[in-house]
């Protein structure tokens, strides 16, 4: 490893306190993905995205929880080991 144990480990650990997170609160987590899938102000478009056309849609209800409870899991550990970006789909 080009890493510490100490570093591998805050990173597992960050990983499964996130995963706790939205384990906790995936029912909220679909309803806002329900929402926005159905929101007619925000219809999906077929995109060419490298592995073929796919359908593509915005999702900010669901992007917005997500980044509220990583925000909370970094508070909650003080600290963060590598990307905190959020990838939906």
């Amino acid at each position: 490893l080009s890493h510490s144990h100490a570093r591998q480990h805050a990173f597992v650990l960050q990983s499964l306190v996130l995963w706790r997170e939205i384990a906790n609160d995936m029912f909220r987590l679909w309803c806002l993905a329900e929402a926005d899938l159905l929101d007619a102000a925000r219809p999906y478009a077929l995109r060419d995205t490298g592995q073929g056309l796919q359908r593509v849609q915005p999702a900010p209800r669901t992007e917005a929880a997500m980044r509220d409870l990583l925000r909370q899991t970094q508070r909650k550990l003080g600290s963060w080991v590598g990307s905190a970006v959020i990838h939906l789909g």
